[in-house]
């Protein structure tokens, strides 16, 4: 089985579940969930890879869902594309960086996850998501540059406020402790980080 984290825990006072897949199985393994949930029709004009990466994606959601209850889970997308549940005081978050893909549930807090295949190309595009403090303090170091962007990544769609500046309004600390708290404008935030052999995860929290 390709399933490379499941895990259920506690973070800024909020139980929290999520699972992280490797992609090694077409497309029809991961369509075991409702009809509603299929991804397909918003992405009739993608790549096929993409096709299965989101359907991936909603497969480890569609589990973490089955531990917290059948349901129903009422899955929908807002007008930016982003899935969400109907009438439901569960916030959930979704990543896929071929072939990873990973799927975070919170209760009454919403949440962000992103995972970041290391090996991309991320010094290039550094210095325009890093304050220059940032950059001075990251720049020689890919696997932290990579952790940084999907730190920056999950803070992004936890928040979920149109136009907000990677490089002004979501500033980090060093990585010394994990998780930690940062603000971004009247919010704080707690990040957790994991580190595996290919990729990093993050997932960031409203407090």
């Amino acid at each position: 089985m390709p399933q490379i984290s499941s895990k259920s825990f506690a973070l800024s006072s909020t139980s929290l579940q999520w699972m992280i897949w490797e992609i090694t199985e077409d497309l029809p393994f991961f369509q075991t969930f409702p009809e509603n949930w299929v991804a397909n029709k918003h992405l009739e004009n993608t790549a096929s890879q993409k096709i299965v990466e989101s359907t991936a994606a909603r497969f480890c959601l569609w589990n973490v869902c089955q531990q917290i209850s059948k349901g129903p889970w009422d899955l929908r997308r807002d007008d930016r594309n982003r899935p969400y549940f109907n009438q439901s005081d569960y916030h959930i978050s979704l990543s896929h960086s071929f072939p990873f893909v990973a799927a975070v549930i919170s209760h009454k807090k919403p949440v962000g996850i992103d995972l970041e295949r290391f090996g991309r190309q991320v010094e290039k595009i550094g210095p325009r998501f890093l304050s220059a403090e940032e950059w001075n303090r990251w720049q020689n170091s890919h696997a932290d540059l990579t952790k940084a962007w999907a730190c920056k990544e999950a803070v992004y769609k936890a928040m979920g406020v149109p136009g907000l500046a990677f490089q002004q309004d979501i500033q980090l600390p060093s990585f010394a402790n994990n998780p930690f708290e940062i603000r971004v404008k009247d919010k704080k935030i707690t990040i957790s980080m994991e580190e595996f052999e290919h990729f990093a995860c993050s997932i960031a929290i409203e407090n």
